[in-house]
């Protein structure tokens, strides 16, 4: 068994982030040609229900950028309804909002966005994946034919093709259920990047007859590792300083991506070393 976390002070972890170079953008939609290609909708593929999902080709596949414009957005809609209810609630108490000013104003504006934007990130903890939802199933689609180059056609949400990159049943939505959309979200970063080329040779690595191992599965848990890590203030605060020291142009996004291809490639090299 393979065991690692992110510690404060490990500074094993903090060389593999720095010595890891940084994703570019993903690649450019505007320069390739969309193919309009009219097929079925999908539907599930279960005797007990069958729903169908609309404006979704089977071929889809969609871009990092587009994704995070989606999710995001639709997190925003969800937040800005919760926080009316809690500016409500918290109107009358005065006190507490003089503490929360002083705070803000001792707290540099690019802490704050920094903070801001992790607390997006883990926003999408609490988002379930949804294969009723057509932006979650393209997302799955451009995992599975990023790692396998597939073409193949599907019309059914549910099935085996999900077990061959790493999934533990014909339902990928049950693997979410820890991380919600925040490793959906990791997993298709590292396959919309220059980092392609690395996903395909841990996949195939993943499926060899002696080393087997559910690519999707352990991408989930280093997920999970990265959501932990990243809800402890001094965790934050490391890397926000480390962050600065590289004096880069990361956004916490970037970060985290690159955060994530990391701990991919440590898995990937602890567990080939130790075969």
């Amino acid at each position: 068994d393979i065991e690692f976390e992110l510690n404060d002070n490990d500074e094993q972890c903090v060389d593999i982030i720095e010595n890891c170079p940084s994703p570019p953008s993903p690649f450019n939609l505007g320069h390739i040609e969309q193919e309009t290609i009219i097929q079925p909708p999908i539907t599930f593929n279960d005797q007990e229900s069958a729903i169908t999902i609309r404006n979704i080709v089977p071929f889809d596949t969609i871009f990092f950028n587009e994704a995070k414009i989606y999710l995001f957005e639709i997190m925003k809609n969800n937040t800005t309804t919760s926080n009316e209810t809690r500016r409500k609630q918290s109107n009358n108490n005065v006190f507490q909002r003089f503490i929360n000013f002083c705070r803000s104003a001792m707290i540099s504006n690019r802490t704050l966005e920094f903070n801001r934007q992790c607390e997006q990130l883990l926003n999408l903890t609490t988002f379930p994946c949804d294969l009723s939802d057509c932006i979650h199933i393209r997302i799955l689609y451009t995992i599975y034919r990023r790692l396998t180059n597939s073409n193949e056609i599907f019309y059914a949400t549910l099935g085996s093709h999900w077990e061959d990159i790493g999934f533990q049943t014909s339902n990928p939505e049950t693997d979410f259920r820890s991380t919600g959309l925040f490793s959906i979200f990791l997993l298709l970063y590292f396959v919309d990047s220059m980092y392609l080329p690395l996903a395909k040779q841990i996949y195939q690595f993943s499926q060899d007859q002696q080393q087997q191992f559910p690519f999707c599965c352990i991408g989930i848990n280093l997920a999970n590792i990265i959501i932990k890590y990243f809800r402890r203030s001094l965790s934050r605060m490391n890397i926000e300083k480390l962050v600065d020291e590289k004096q880069t142009d990361h956004t916490a996004i970037d970060f985290t991506g690159k955060l994530f291809i990391a701990l991919f490639l440590n898995f990937y090299l602890k567990w080939k070393n130790n075969a």
